[in-house]
């Protein structure tokens, strides 16, 4: 079996899943360990049952790692890839099958609640990325020192997982979404770039250039586990919820169907205090300049400033939507510092009477 998924992942062009699964997934379910389960998840999954094969194997076996020396592109790499020697994110042939197999066996008894069964359900009926599913790990490391392995990664629910999932669905739903040729672009080529993939990096001890957060070096600033990029992309989209014009009707169901705070205040810029307008976001997405953009994700403290306070770090707490003008103004400051300099702006402006005067 690992000679085969070597040859597999190894081979030049474009990945095949389906090719891995139908070489190696018999391997795994015929196990004596995870029969009874098995029979359980065909019943229970259906369809779905062949979605969650490509989810254990990737998630267990496989990591998209970034290719060195140049950092151009990621490329599917086996878990003992000899780039991962003494790294974190390296674990044997024989613990991913052990993993793979403890994942299935811990699912029949995860599934009987009926939250995580819908969390998987919308997982596969409405994944932003190849291959998802809620599997996430326990800790960043373990006792010893590791990230991959046995006991660390886990079938994981938490209320908001669930909330992000269901409004991701909502938006993106012909049937409910106020604007699903909308949503759907702003997740695709928005969110998940912004929320799941690392920027590009090419300086520093951990260099990057889209990987999934969670599947690059622990130590780097760019790392979060999936649920962390999952509270991100709610609090992103709920910001839109909250742009100046964002449909009312809409916003009403959502919150009556507890899916969005029932207290949402109009988003604003965070460093200009504009209130950003929904309109002109979804006429710009929809009909892009090139060069030119008016809204923008942004950590409000920037990740090469590190991790030196709560509110660093790829997490919901420190991104946010901003205006051109306000990316332009924050440059490489924290929100704090930039706020400041305002301040001290703004009292030099009163002191030499530099304002403006106001038109006739």
């Amino acid at each position: 079996m690992k000679n085969t998924i070597e040859q597999i992942v190894g081979r030049d062009g474009n990945f095949n899943m389906s090719q891995l699964a139908d070489a190696v997934w018999p391997l795994i379910e015929n196990r004596q360990t995870v029969a009874e389960a098995v029979r359980y998840l065909k019943t229970s999954l259906g369809s779905n049952y062949r979605k969650l094969t490509y989810s254990i194997l990737r998630n267990t076996f496989l990591i998209e790692l970034v290719k060195v020396p140049k950092i151009e592109t990621t490329k599917f790499r086996v878990r003992w890839f000899n780039q991962l020697n003494d790294d974190p994110r390296y674990c044997s042939f024989k613990e991913c099958l052990l993993l793979a197999q403890d994942l299935l066996a811990a699912l029949p008894d995860w599934l009987t609640n009926p939250s995580h069964a819908e969390c998987m359900s919308l997982s596969f009926s409405d994944g932003m990325i190849p291959y998802e599913c809620p599997l996430d790990y326990v800790s960043r490391f373990t006792q010893q020192n590791r990230l991959h392995q046995r006991g660390n990664l886990i079938w994981f629910y938490d209320d908001l997982v669930l909330r992000t999932l269901k409004l991701r669905k909502y938006l993106t739903d012909e049937k409910t979404s106020p604007d699903p040729k909308f949503f759907r672009k702003l997740l695709s080529d928005k969110i998940k770039v912004k929320t799941y993939l690392t920027d590009r990096v090419l300086t520093g001890e951990h260099k990057t250039n889209r990987e999934k957060r969670w599947e690059t070096h622990p130590n780097s600033v760019h790392f979060a586990e999936r649920r962390v990029c999952m509270a991100i992309e709610y609090a992103l989209v709920t910001q839109i919820c909250a742009f100046d014009g964002f449909p009312s009707a809409s916003l009403n169901k959502l919150q009556e169907a507890n899916i969005l705070p029932q207290n949402l205040p109009t988003a604003l810029c965070p460093i200009t205090g504009d209130a950003l307008s929904y309109e002109a976001f979804r006429d710009e997405l929809l009909n892009p300049e090139h060069g030119k953009s008016d809204f923008q994700v942004g950590h409000l403290n920037p990740l090469k400033l590190g991790n030196g306070t709560e509110s660093a770090g790829h997490i919901s707490d420190n991104i946010s939507w901003i205006s051109a003008n306000g990316n332009r103004i924050q440059g490489s400051l924290s929100l704090k510092n930039v706020r400041v300099l305002i301040q001290r702006i703004s009292k030099n402006y009163d002191k030499h009477g530099w304002w403006p005067q106001a038109a006739d």
